[in-house]
Protein backbone atom coordinates (compact mmCIF):
# COMPACT_ATOMS: atom_id res chain seq x y z
CA UNK A 1 0.00 0.00 0.00
CA UNK A 2 2.75 2.44 0.89
CA UNK A 3 4.51 1.96 -2.40
CA UNK A 4 1.36 2.91 -4.29
CA UNK A 5 1.04 6.25 -2.54
CA UNK A 6 4.73 7.11 -2.68
CA UNK A 7 4.74 6.60 -6.42
CA UNK A 8 1.43 8.33 -7.21
CA UNK A 9 1.65 11.51 -5.16
CA UNK A 10 5.00 12.86 -6.41
CA UNK A 11 3.76 12.43 -9.96
CA UNK A 12 0.69 14.45 -9.09
CA UNK A 13 2.74 17.20 -7.48
CA UNK A 14 4.98 17.25 -10.53
CA UNK A 15 1.89 17.75 -12.72
CA UNK A 16 0.83 20.71 -10.58
CA UNK A 17 4.25 22.30 -10.98
CA UNK A 18 4.18 22.30 -14.77
CA UNK A 19 0.68 23.74 -15.27
CA UNK A 20 1.24 26.83 -17.44
CA UNK A 21 -1.71 29.07 -16.54
CA UNK A 22 -3.17 30.64 -13.41
CA UNK A 23 -6.40 32.63 -13.67
CA UNK A 24 -7.76 35.24 -11.28
CA UNK A 25 -11.50 34.53 -11.18
CA UNK A 26 -12.25 38.08 -9.98
CA UNK A 27 -12.16 39.13 -13.62
CA UNK A 28 -14.98 36.71 -14.45
CA UNK A 29 -17.36 37.12 -11.50
CA UNK A 30 -20.94 38.02 -12.40
CA UNK A 31 -23.42 37.25 -9.63
CA UNK A 32 -26.35 37.42 -12.06
CA UNK A 33 -25.19 34.23 -13.79
CA UNK A 34 -26.17 30.81 -12.38
CA UNK A 35 -22.48 29.92 -11.93
CA UNK A 36 -21.44 33.47 -10.99
CA UNK A 37 -19.13 33.40 -14.02
CA UNK A 38 -16.71 30.95 -12.41
CA UNK A 39 -17.19 28.19 -15.00
CA UNK A 40 -15.81 30.42 -17.77
CA UNK A 41 -12.62 30.88 -15.75
CA UNK A 42 -12.31 27.09 -15.41
CA UNK A 43 -12.85 26.54 -19.13
CA UNK A 44 -10.30 29.16 -20.16
CA UNK A 45 -7.75 27.76 -17.72
CA UNK A 46 -8.33 24.31 -19.22
CA UNK A 47 -8.02 25.52 -22.82
CA UNK A 48 -4.72 27.20 -21.88
CA UNK A 49 -3.26 23.89 -20.78
CA UNK A 50 -4.24 23.86 -17.11
CA UNK A 51 -3.36 25.75 -13.96
CA UNK A 52 -5.17 27.19 -10.96
CA UNK A 53 -8.36 29.22 -10.89
CA UNK A 54 -7.95 31.56 -7.94
CA UNK A 55 -11.36 32.42 -6.52
CA UNK A 56 -11.77 35.64 -4.55
CA UNK A 57 -13.27 36.11 -1.11
CA UNK A 58 -17.03 36.40 -1.12
CA UNK A 59 -20.29 34.49 -1.12
CA UNK A 60 -21.31 32.89 -4.42
CA UNK A 61 -24.87 31.62 -4.70
CA UNK A 62 -24.83 28.92 -7.39
CA UNK A 63 -27.79 27.63 -9.37
CA UNK A 64 -25.61 25.25 -11.35
CA UNK A 65 -22.58 23.29 -10.22
CA UNK A 66 -19.01 24.00 -11.20
CA UNK A 67 -17.79 21.32 -13.62
CA UNK A 68 -14.19 20.26 -13.08
CA UNK A 69 -11.68 19.89 -15.91
CA UNK A 70 -8.48 17.86 -15.83
CA UNK A 71 -5.35 19.74 -14.77
CA UNK A 72 -7.35 22.71 -13.46
CA UNK A 73 -7.25 23.44 -9.73
CA UNK A 74 -9.96 25.40 -7.93
CA UNK A 75 -8.60 27.39 -5.01
CA UNK A 76 -10.38 29.81 -2.71
CA UNK A 77 -9.00 32.26 -0.19
CA UNK A 78 -9.73 30.08 2.82
CA UNK A 79 -12.51 28.34 4.73
CA UNK A 80 -15.39 30.77 5.39
CA UNK A 81 -13.71 33.35 3.14
CA UNK A 82 -14.67 31.88 -0.23
CA UNK A 83 -18.16 30.44 0.23
CA UNK A 84 -20.22 28.55 -2.37
CA UNK A 85 -23.91 28.36 -1.44
CA UNK A 86 -26.61 26.15 -2.90
CA UNK A 87 -28.81 28.77 -4.51
CA UNK A 88 -32.24 27.20 -4.76
CA UNK A 89 -34.96 27.92 -2.22
CA UNK A 90 -36.75 24.83 -0.93
CA UNK A 91 -39.92 25.32 1.09
CA UNK A 92 -41.54 22.99 3.64
CA UNK A 93 -45.25 23.65 4.21
CA UNK A 94 -47.22 22.00 6.98
CA UNK A 95 -50.51 20.27 6.21
CA UNK A 96 -53.59 21.58 8.04
CA UNK A 97 -55.85 18.75 6.92
CA UNK A 98 -56.44 16.44 3.95
CA UNK A 99 -59.74 15.44 2.42
CA UNK A 100 -59.01 12.85 -0.24
CA UNK A 101 -56.84 14.53 -2.88
CA UNK A 102 -57.60 18.00 -1.55
CA UNK A 103 -54.95 19.18 0.87
CA UNK A 104 -55.25 22.27 3.05
CA UNK A 105 -51.95 24.01 3.76
CA UNK A 106 -50.67 26.67 6.14
CA UNK A 107 -49.69 28.78 3.13
CA UNK A 108 -49.59 28.70 -0.66
CA UNK A 109 -46.20 29.80 -2.10
CA UNK A 110 -46.35 32.54 -4.71
CA UNK A 111 -44.64 30.39 -7.35
CA UNK A 112 -46.97 27.41 -6.86
CA UNK A 113 -49.40 27.05 -9.77
CA UNK A 114 -51.35 24.32 -11.51
CA UNK A 115 -48.69 21.93 -12.81
CA UNK A 116 -46.22 22.50 -9.98
CA UNK A 117 -44.60 19.41 -8.50
CA UNK A 118 -44.68 18.74 -4.78
CA UNK A 119 -43.42 15.91 -2.58
CA UNK A 120 -45.61 14.68 0.27
CA UNK A 121 -44.22 13.38 3.57
CA UNK A 122 -46.25 11.75 6.35
CA UNK A 123 -43.55 12.93 8.73
CA UNK A 124 -40.47 15.04 8.19
CA UNK A 125 -37.79 13.97 7.84
CA UNK A 126 -39.18 10.85 6.16
CA UNK A 127 -38.94 7.81 8.39
CA UNK A 128 -37.77 5.33 5.77
CA UNK A 129 -36.08 5.06 2.40
CA UNK A 130 -38.37 5.97 -0.50
CA UNK A 131 -41.35 6.99 1.65
CA UNK A 132 -41.89 10.51 0.20
CA UNK A 133 -44.65 10.59 -2.44
CA UNK A 134 -44.32 12.80 -5.53
CA UNK A 135 -47.39 14.60 -6.84
CA UNK A 136 -48.37 17.55 -8.99
CA UNK A 137 -50.91 20.31 -8.41
CA UNK A 138 -54.08 20.15 -10.53
CA UNK A 139 -55.97 23.04 -8.92
CA UNK A 140 -55.34 25.78 -6.36
CA UNK A 141 -57.99 27.18 -4.04
CA UNK A 142 -56.31 30.35 -2.79
CA UNK A 143 -59.22 31.33 -0.58
CA UNK A 144 -59.10 28.10 1.44
CA UNK A 145 -55.33 27.72 1.02
CA UNK A 146 -55.87 24.28 -0.51
CA UNK A 147 -54.51 22.32 -3.46
CA UNK A 148 -56.00 19.43 -5.42
CA UNK A 149 -53.30 16.98 -6.41
CA UNK A 150 -52.65 13.99 -8.64
CA UNK A 151 -50.51 11.42 -6.79
CA UNK A 152 -49.27 8.56 -9.03
CA UNK A 153 -47.96 6.51 -6.10
CA UNK A 154 -51.11 6.98 -4.06
CA UNK A 155 -52.09 9.46 -1.40
CA UNK A 156 -50.24 9.15 1.93
CA UNK A 157 -51.98 9.71 5.23
CA UNK A 158 -51.31 13.35 6.03
CA UNK A 159 -52.05 14.28 9.61
CA UNK A 160 -51.96 17.81 11.01
CA UNK A 161 -48.82 18.42 13.01
CA UNK A 162 -46.73 15.84 11.14
CA UNK A 163 -47.70 15.81 7.44
CA UNK A 164 -46.10 18.32 5.08
CA UNK A 165 -45.17 19.04 1.48
CA UNK A 166 -41.83 20.04 -0.02
CA UNK A 167 -41.95 22.59 -2.82
CA UNK A 168 -39.28 24.25 -4.95
CA UNK A 169 -36.94 21.32 -5.55
CA UNK A 170 -38.68 19.56 -8.46
CA UNK A 171 -40.94 19.77 -11.50
CA UNK A 172 -43.29 17.27 -13.14
CA UNK A 173 -42.89 15.87 -16.64
CA UNK A 174 -45.63 16.28 -19.24
CA UNK A 175 -44.11 13.91 -21.79
CA UNK A 176 -41.73 10.95 -21.83
CA UNK A 177 -38.00 11.58 -22.04
CA UNK A 178 -36.02 9.55 -24.58
CA UNK A 179 -32.26 9.25 -24.52
CA UNK A 180 -30.85 11.81 -26.93
CA UNK A 181 -33.62 14.38 -26.44
CA UNK A 182 -32.57 18.01 -26.17
CA UNK A 183 -36.04 19.24 -25.12
CA UNK A 184 -37.94 18.32 -21.94
CA UNK A 185 -41.67 18.98 -21.64
CA UNK A 186 -42.87 19.96 -18.16
CA UNK A 187 -46.27 20.57 -16.66
CA UNK A 188 -44.86 23.85 -15.39
CA UNK A 189 -41.33 25.28 -15.59
CA UNK A 190 -41.84 28.24 -13.26
CA UNK A 191 -39.15 27.31 -10.74
CA UNK A 192 -36.37 27.25 -13.35
CA UNK A 193 -34.25 29.87 -15.09
CA UNK A 194 -32.02 29.73 -18.15
CA UNK A 195 -28.54 28.39 -17.42
CA UNK A 196 -29.48 26.38 -14.35
CA UNK A 197 -28.57 22.75 -13.71
CA UNK A 198 -31.17 20.02 -13.31
CA UNK A 199 -31.12 16.38 -12.30
CA UNK A 200 -33.39 13.87 -14.03
CA UNK A 201 -34.45 11.00 -11.83
CA UNK A 202 -37.19 9.02 -10.21
CA UNK A 203 -39.03 10.03 -7.06
CA UNK A 204 -36.86 10.26 -3.98
CA UNK A 205 -33.90 7.91 -3.79
CA UNK A 206 -35.06 5.26 -6.21
CA UNK A 207 -32.65 5.53 -9.13
CA UNK A 208 -29.51 7.01 -10.55
CA UNK A 209 -29.55 10.69 -11.49
CA UNK A 210 -28.61 12.19 -14.86
CA UNK A 211 -27.54 15.84 -14.96
CA UNK A 212 -28.27 18.47 -17.62
CA UNK A 213 -28.07 22.23 -18.11
CA UNK A 214 -30.85 24.51 -19.33
CA UNK A 215 -29.92 26.40 -22.50
CA UNK A 216 -33.30 28.04 -23.02
CA UNK A 217 -36.86 27.98 -21.63
CA UNK A 218 -39.77 28.06 -24.10
CA UNK A 219 -43.03 28.23 -22.20
CA UNK A 220 -42.94 25.10 -20.04
CA UNK A 221 -40.28 23.37 -22.13
CA UNK A 222 -36.60 23.18 -21.24
CA UNK A 223 -34.10 23.28 -24.10
CA UNK A 224 -30.91 21.59 -22.95
CA UNK A 225 -27.27 22.36 -23.71
CA UNK A 226 -26.55 18.69 -24.47
CA UNK A 227 -28.75 15.64 -25.15
CA UNK A 228 -30.25 13.65 -22.28
CA UNK A 229 -28.16 10.59 -21.43
CA UNK A 230 -31.01 8.35 -20.16
CA UNK A 231 -34.68 7.63 -20.90
CA UNK A 232 -37.59 8.10 -18.48
CA UNK A 233 -41.33 7.75 -18.78
CA UNK A 234 -43.53 10.61 -17.70
CA UNK A 235 -45.88 10.05 -14.83
CA UNK A 236 -48.57 9.07 -13.89
CA UNK A 237 -47.04 5.64 -14.32
CA UNK A 238 -48.43 2.91 -16.49
CA UNK A 239 -50.53 1.07 -13.91
CA UNK A 240 -49.85 -2.26 -15.64
CA UNK A 241 -46.17 -2.08 -14.75
CA UNK A 242 -47.05 -2.48 -11.07
CA UNK A 243 -44.13 -2.24 -8.68
CA UNK A 244 -41.71 -1.72 -11.56
CA UNK A 245 -43.26 1.56 -12.65
CA UNK A 246 -40.73 4.19 -13.66
CA UNK A 247 -41.59 7.79 -12.96
CA UNK A 248 -39.42 10.87 -13.33
CA UNK A 249 -39.23 14.15 -11.55
CA UNK A 250 -36.99 16.95 -12.76
CA UNK A 251 -35.02 18.10 -9.76
CA UNK A 252 -33.41 21.49 -9.35
CA UNK A 253 -30.59 19.77 -7.47
CA UNK A 254 -26.90 19.35 -8.21
CA UNK A 255 -23.47 19.12 -6.58
CA UNK A 256 -21.77 22.49 -6.21
CA UNK A 257 -18.55 20.96 -7.56
CA UNK A 258 -18.57 17.88 -9.77
CA UNK A 259 -16.66 16.10 -12.50
CA UNK A 260 -16.38 12.80 -14.35
CA UNK A 261 -13.32 11.09 -15.83
CA UNK A 262 -11.00 13.85 -14.64
CA UNK A 263 -7.48 13.83 -13.23
CA UNK A 264 -4.79 15.97 -11.60
CA UNK A 265 -7.03 18.43 -9.74
CA UNK A 266 -6.77 20.17 -6.39
CA UNK A 267 -9.83 21.71 -4.70
CA UNK A 268 -8.87 23.80 -1.69
CA UNK A 269 -9.48 26.66 0.72
CA UNK A 270 -13.22 27.19 0.42
CA UNK A 271 -16.58 26.47 2.04
CA UNK A 272 -19.58 24.73 0.50
CA UNK A 273 -22.85 25.39 2.27
CA UNK A 274 -26.23 23.77 1.72
CA UNK A 275 -29.61 24.94 2.92
CA UNK A 276 -30.48 22.29 5.48
CA UNK A 277 -31.91 24.46 8.21
CA UNK A 278 -34.82 24.38 10.61
CA UNK A 279 -35.76 20.92 9.37
CA UNK A 280 -36.29 22.13 5.78
CA UNK A 281 -34.59 20.39 2.86
CA UNK A 282 -35.20 18.24 -0.19
CA UNK A 283 -36.08 14.58 0.25
CA UNK A 284 -33.84 13.57 -2.70
CA UNK A 285 -30.55 12.45 -1.14
CA UNK A 286 -28.78 10.41 -3.85
CA UNK A 287 -25.00 10.35 -3.51
CA UNK A 288 -24.74 11.77 -7.05
CA UNK A 289 -25.98 15.02 -5.50
CA UNK A 290 -23.14 15.27 -2.96
CA UNK A 291 -21.71 18.73 -2.33
CA UNK A 292 -18.56 17.52 -4.11
CA UNK A 293 -19.20 14.53 -6.38
CA UNK A 294 -16.49 13.06 -8.59
CA UNK A 295 -16.79 9.97 -10.76
CA UNK A 296 -13.64 8.18 -11.90
CA UNK A 297 -11.26 10.83 -10.64
CA UNK A 298 -7.53 10.18 -10.58
CA UNK A 299 -5.02 12.15 -8.54
CA UNK A 300 -7.70 14.37 -7.02
CA UNK A 301 -6.79 16.31 -3.87
CA UNK A 302 -9.49 17.95 -1.73
CA UNK A 303 -8.07 19.84 1.23
CA UNK A 304 -8.95 22.70 3.53
CA UNK A 305 -12.56 22.49 2.37
CA UNK A 306 -15.56 22.91 4.67
CA UNK A 307 -18.88 21.30 3.73
CA UNK A 308 -21.88 21.98 5.96
CA UNK A 309 -25.66 21.58 6.01
CA UNK A 310 -25.79 19.62 2.74
CA UNK A 311 -28.85 17.61 1.66
CA UNK A 312 -26.85 14.58 0.47
CA UNK A 313 -23.29 13.32 0.98
CA UNK A 314 -20.62 15.84 1.84
CA UNK A 315 -17.84 14.50 -0.40
CA UNK A 316 -18.54 11.57 -2.73
CA UNK A 317 -15.77 9.90 -4.74
CA UNK A 318 -17.07 7.11 -6.98
CA UNK A 319 -14.52 4.90 -8.73
CA UNK A 320 -11.14 6.43 -9.46
CA UNK A 321 -7.66 6.06 -8.01
CA UNK A 322 -5.10 7.83 -5.83
CA UNK A 323 -7.32 10.56 -4.40
CA UNK A 324 -6.76 12.49 -1.17
CA UNK A 325 -9.23 14.18 1.17
CA UNK A 326 -7.44 15.88 4.04
CA UNK A 327 -7.87 18.66 6.58
CA UNK A 328 -11.52 19.10 5.64
CA UNK A 329 -14.51 19.85 7.88
CA UNK A 330 -17.76 18.05 7.05
CA UNK A 331 -20.81 18.59 9.24
CA UNK A 332 -24.59 18.57 9.23
CA UNK A 333 -25.02 16.53 6.03
CA UNK A 334 -28.22 14.53 5.59
CA UNK A 335 -26.15 11.86 3.80
CA UNK A 336 -22.70 10.53 4.60
CA UNK A 337 -19.89 12.86 5.52
CA UNK A 338 -17.34 11.08 3.32
CA UNK A 339 -18.37 8.46 0.77
CA UNK A 340 -15.58 6.36 -0.76
CA UNK A 341 -17.76 4.96 -3.52
CA UNK A 342 -17.86 1.81 -5.61
CA UNK A 343 -14.51 0.95 -7.18
CA UNK A 344 -12.41 3.69 -5.57
CA UNK A 345 -8.83 2.56 -5.01
CA UNK A 346 -5.65 3.59 -3.18
CA UNK A 347 -6.95 6.81 -1.66
CA UNK A 348 -6.18 8.68 1.57
CA UNK A 349 -8.67 10.29 3.95
CA UNK A 350 -6.75 12.02 6.71
CA UNK A 351 -7.02 14.68 9.40
CA UNK A 352 -10.64 15.47 8.60
CA UNK A 353 -13.27 16.53 11.12
CA UNK A 354 -16.49 14.65 10.35
CA UNK A 355 -19.33 15.42 12.75
CA UNK A 356 -23.13 15.34 12.92
CA UNK A 357 -23.78 13.78 9.51
CA UNK A 358 -25.83 10.63 8.84
CA UNK A 359 -22.80 8.32 8.78
CA UNK A 360 -19.31 9.64 9.20
CA UNK A 361 -17.49 7.63 6.52
CA UNK A 362 -19.42 5.15 4.40
CA UNK A 363 -17.61 2.43 2.44
CA UNK A 364 -19.42 1.40 -0.70
CA UNK A 365 -18.47 -1.67 -2.76
CA UNK A 366 -14.98 -2.72 -3.86
CA UNK A 367 -12.96 -0.13 -1.98
CA UNK A 368 -9.34 -1.25 -1.89
CA UNK A 369 -6.08 0.11 -0.59
CA UNK A 370 -7.44 3.13 1.30
CA UNK A 371 -5.86 4.79 4.31
CA UNK A 372 -8.28 6.32 6.82
CA UNK A 373 -5.90 8.23 9.08
CA UNK A 374 -6.17 10.54 12.08
CA UNK A 375 -9.73 11.75 11.50
CA UNK A 376 -12.13 13.04 14.14
CA UNK A 377 -15.42 11.19 13.59
CA UNK A 378 -17.96 12.27 16.19
CA UNK A 379 -21.67 12.58 16.86
CA UNK A 380 -22.85 11.24 13.51
CA UNK A 381 -26.41 9.92 13.57
CA UNK A 382 -25.52 6.41 12.44
CA UNK A 383 -22.16 4.61 12.36
CA UNK A 384 -18.88 6.44 12.67
CA UNK A 385 -17.46 4.30 9.86
CA UNK A 386 -19.97 2.05 8.13
CA UNK A 387 -20.41 -0.46 5.33
CA UNK A 388 -16.90 -1.90 5.60
CA UNK A 389 -16.45 -5.33 4.06
CA UNK A 390 -19.19 -6.37 1.68
CA UNK A 391 -18.56 -6.76 -1.11
CA UNK A 392 -14.91 -6.47 -1.99
CA UNK A 393 -13.58 -3.90 0.51
CA UNK A 394 -10.03 -5.17 0.95
CA UNK A 395 -6.59 -4.05 2.13
CA UNK A 396 -7.80 -0.88 3.81
CA UNK A 397 -6.07 0.67 6.81
CA UNK A 398 -8.07 2.51 9.50
CA UNK A 399 -5.57 4.05 11.91
CA UNK A 400 -5.29 6.83 14.46
CA UNK A 401 -8.90 8.02 14.33
CA UNK A 402 -11.03 9.35 17.17
CA UNK A 403 -14.44 7.70 16.71
CA UNK A 404 -16.63 8.99 19.51
CA UNK A 405 -20.32 9.35 20.46
CA UNK A 406 -21.81 8.24 17.15
CA UNK A 407 -25.38 6.99 16.95
CA UNK A 408 -24.48 3.51 15.71
CA UNK A 409 -21.30 1.50 15.97
CA UNK A 410 -17.92 3.12 16.03
CA UNK A 411 -16.96 0.89 13.09
CA UNK A 412 -19.53 -1.29 11.32
CA UNK A 413 -18.23 -4.37 9.49
CA UNK A 414 -20.91 -6.21 7.50
CA UNK A 415 -18.84 -8.92 5.78
CA UNK A 416 -15.63 -9.39 3.85
CA UNK A 417 -14.61 -12.96 3.11
CA UNK A 418 -10.91 -12.20 2.57
CA UNK A 419 -10.79 -8.63 3.76
CA UNK A 420 -7.19 -8.09 4.93
CA UNK A 421 -8.46 -4.83 6.47
CA UNK A 422 -6.49 -3.45 9.41
CA UNK A 423 -8.00 -1.40 12.25
CA UNK A 424 -5.35 -0.11 14.63
CA UNK A 425 -4.41 2.66 17.05
CA UNK A 426 -7.89 4.20 17.11
CA UNK A 427 -9.77 5.66 20.08
CA UNK A 428 -13.33 4.35 19.96
CA UNK A 429 -15.70 5.28 22.77
CA UNK A 430 -19.25 6.08 23.85
CA UNK A 431 -20.94 5.03 20.60
CA UNK A 432 -24.44 3.53 20.06
CA UNK A 433 -25.98 6.83 21.19
CA UNK A 434 -29.13 6.42 19.08
CA UNK A 435 -29.97 2.97 20.49
CA UNK A 436 -28.09 2.31 23.74
CA UNK A 437 -26.80 -1.23 23.94
CA UNK A 438 -27.46 -2.17 20.32
CA UNK A 439 -24.10 -1.41 18.70
CA UNK A 440 -20.58 -2.24 19.87
CA UNK A 441 -17.48 -0.13 19.42
CA UNK A 442 -16.40 -2.42 16.56
CA UNK A 443 -18.97 -4.79 15.11
CA UNK A 444 -17.64 -7.70 13.04
CA UNK A 445 -20.96 -9.00 11.78
CA UNK A 446 -21.35 -11.61 9.07
CA UNK A 447 -24.46 -9.77 7.92
CA UNK A 448 -24.29 -10.39 4.16
CA UNK A 449 -21.37 -12.83 3.86
CA UNK A 450 -18.55 -14.20 6.01
CA UNK A 451 -16.60 -11.53 7.92
CA UNK A 452 -13.00 -12.70 7.97
CA UNK A 453 -9.33 -11.75 8.00
CA UNK A 454 -9.64 -8.50 9.95
CA UNK A 455 -6.74 -7.38 12.12
CA UNK A 456 -7.87 -5.28 15.08
CA UNK A 457 -4.89 -4.15 17.08
CA UNK A 458 -3.75 -1.53 19.61
CA UNK A 459 -7.10 0.24 19.79
CA UNK A 460 -8.45 1.91 22.93
CA UNK A 461 -12.15 1.08 23.16
CA UNK A 462 -14.24 2.23 26.09
CA UNK A 463 -17.47 3.57 27.47
CA UNK A 464 -16.71 6.36 29.92
CA UNK A 465 -20.27 7.58 30.49
CA UNK A 466 -22.27 7.35 33.66
CA UNK A 467 -25.17 5.94 31.62
CA UNK A 468 -23.65 3.40 29.25
CA UNK A 469 -24.58 3.20 25.58
CA UNK A 470 -21.68 1.20 24.06
CA UNK A 471 -22.37 -2.02 25.97
CA UNK A 472 -19.79 -4.11 24.09
CA UNK A 473 -16.31 -3.20 22.88
CA UNK A 474 -15.59 -5.63 20.00
CA UNK A 475 -18.18 -8.16 18.87
CA UNK A 476 -18.03 -10.97 16.34
CA UNK A 477 -21.45 -12.17 15.22
CA UNK A 478 -22.62 -14.87 12.82
CA UNK A 479 -25.61 -14.44 10.58
CA UNK A 480 -27.75 -15.77 7.76
CA UNK A 481 -28.02 -14.34 4.26
CA UNK A 482 -30.35 -15.78 1.66
CA UNK A 483 -30.97 -18.81 3.93
CA UNK A 484 -27.22 -19.49 3.97
CA UNK A 485 -25.34 -19.30 7.26
CA UNK A 486 -22.54 -16.75 7.42
CA UNK A 487 -19.64 -16.68 9.86
CA UNK A 488 -17.35 -14.21 11.58
CA UNK A 489 -14.03 -16.00 11.91
CA UNK A 490 -10.29 -16.03 11.18
CA UNK A 491 -9.81 -12.57 12.63
CA UNK A 492 -6.96 -11.28 14.81
CA UNK A 493 -7.88 -9.22 17.90
CA UNK A 494 -4.82 -8.35 19.93
CA UNK A 495 -3.15 -5.74 22.12
CA UNK A 496 -6.31 -3.66 22.51
CA UNK A 497 -7.26 -1.81 25.71
CA UNK A 498 -10.95 -2.08 26.57
CA UNK A 499 -12.91 -0.82 29.56
CA UNK A 500 -16.25 0.32 30.90
CA UNK A 501 -18.54 -1.96 28.89
CA UNK A 502 -21.77 -3.14 30.49
CA UNK A 503 -22.04 -6.52 28.71
CA UNK A 504 -18.55 -7.56 27.57
CA UNK A 505 -15.33 -6.04 26.33
CA UNK A 506 -14.91 -8.66 23.60
CA UNK A 507 -17.34 -11.25 22.19
CA UNK A 508 -15.79 -14.05 20.07
CA UNK A 509 -17.68 -16.58 17.94
CA UNK A 510 -14.99 -17.61 15.45
CA UNK A 511 -13.27 -20.92 16.17
CA UNK A 512 -10.16 -19.72 14.36
CA UNK A 513 -10.16 -16.12 15.54
CA UNK A 514 -7.04 -15.16 17.49
CA UNK A 515 -7.75 -13.13 20.61
CA UNK A 516 -4.67 -12.37 22.70
CA UNK A 517 -2.84 -9.80 24.80
CA UNK A 518 -5.89 -7.58 25.19
CA UNK A 519 -6.18 -5.57 28.39
CA UNK A 520 -9.80 -5.97 29.40
CA UNK A 521 -12.11 -7.31 32.09
CA UNK A 522 -14.46 -9.67 30.26
CA UNK A 523 -14.10 -11.77 27.11
CA UNK A 524 -17.14 -13.84 26.15
CA UNK A 525 -16.75 -16.89 23.90
CA UNK A 526 -19.88 -18.08 22.14
CA UNK A 527 -20.28 -21.46 20.49
CA UNK A 528 -21.07 -21.69 16.81
CA UNK A 529 -21.96 -24.40 14.34
CA UNK A 530 -19.11 -24.18 11.85
CA UNK A 531 -19.92 -24.43 8.16
CA UNK A 532 -17.75 -24.53 5.10
CA UNK A 533 -15.76 -21.34 4.55
CA UNK A 534 -16.26 -19.39 1.33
Amino acid sequence: MTKIFLSAIPFFLHCLAIFPADIDARNYINHKLPDCGIQKAIEECHSSGGGTVQMPEGVFRLRRGLVLRSNVNVEGQGIDKTVLIFGREIIKINVVKAEGNKVFLETIPEKMVAGSAVVFCRVFPPSWYGEPRPAYVKEIDSKDRAIVVDVPYGMPQLKPGSGCIIFGDSAALDRDITKGDTEIFLKHAGIFQTGEEIAIGEPPNESMIAHAFIKEIRGNNLILETPVSISFKMWPADKEIGNKKINALIWGLFPLIHGANVENIRISNLTIKGNVKENVYTTQTRYTLGAIHIYNGKNIVIEQVKVCDWHSDGISLQEGNSCIVRNCEISGCIGNGLHPGTGLKNSVFEKNKIVENEQGIYFCWNNTGHKILNNIIEKNKSHGIGGLGNPGDTNNLIEGNHIISNGGAGIEINGGRKSSNIIMNNIIKNNSQSQPGKYPGIMIYAATENAMNYTIKNNTISDTQETKTQHTGIEEKNGTYGEKPTFADNNVIEDNILSGHKVADIVIVGQNTVCKNNKCEKIEYKQQTKGKDD
